[in-house]
């Protein structure tokens, strides 16, 4: 492995420590797993139906509530269209967009993998990238798909730098197979253009692309 998947300089460093195989990118601190240790799309999918994610799940029901709460109402005034980029299943999140008054698209590549025709005024991401196999591709697909203006809003765990990456749980799970930081964030928002409205340190962020 030579390149990083997001930056492709050839800045990464194998961390020695984490099994199976990790890389991290010194340029632009993404951490991914080596892609001989993915599951195959049958593995995979069969990961994701184990998981609850319905409207008949009160807590993954307010993790969305509280998603649009901060990082997504405050920044973008619900009246034009809206993806939600990895949907998933259960395609709550769509449902409570919808509420808000957004006209909302879903994508997902196992669960509704029409191809979608922006632009999007918002376009929403939540516990998605850190399954994407080729971060650096999807990202130019979801800023392509983002209107002038808009607003771009992500939720995915930040790692706090390789060695706390060892033992954290979230690499665990074995469908998660990239990893960003705020850092990593910062470098994309610097490289695209983009002016960060929000972030909570944690797992959530909000960008947005700046006017022509």
């Amino acid at each position: 492995m030579n390149n990083c998947l997001l930056c492709e300089t050839q800045s990464i460093q194998q961390i020695e420590a984490a099994t199976p195989v990790y890389y991290h990118c010194r340029e632009c601190d993404l951490i991914f797993l080596a892609p001989k240790f993915r599951l195959d799309a049958e593995q995979e999918k069969e990961h994701y139906e184990t998981h609850d994610n319905t409207l008949d799940n009160p807590g993954y029901v307010q993790m969305f509530e509280k998603f649009l709460s901060n990082a997504v109402l405050p920044y973008v005034a619900p009246n034009g269209r809206a993806l939600d980029f990895g949907c998933g299943p259960g395609q709550v999140l769509q449902v409570l967009l919808e509420q808000s008054g957004f006209r909302t698209d879903v994508y997902d590549p196992y669960y509704a993998p029409q191809e979608p025709q922006g632009p999007y005024l918002l376009v929403t991401s939540t516990e998605a990238l850190e399954h994407v196999y080729e971060p650096g591709k999807v990202w130019q697909k979801l800023l392509l798909l983002l209107e002038a203006g808009g607003v771009l809003a992500v939720m995915t765990h930040f790692h706090h730098g390789p060695e706390a990456f060892v033992n954290w749980w979230y690499r665990r799970d074995p469908t998660h197979v990239t990893f960003y930081s705020e850092q990593t964030l910062a470098w994309l928002a610097k490289q695209q253009g983009l002016k960060i409205l929000y972030s909570d340190g944690k797992k959530t962020i909000t960008l947005k692309k700046q006017d022509k």
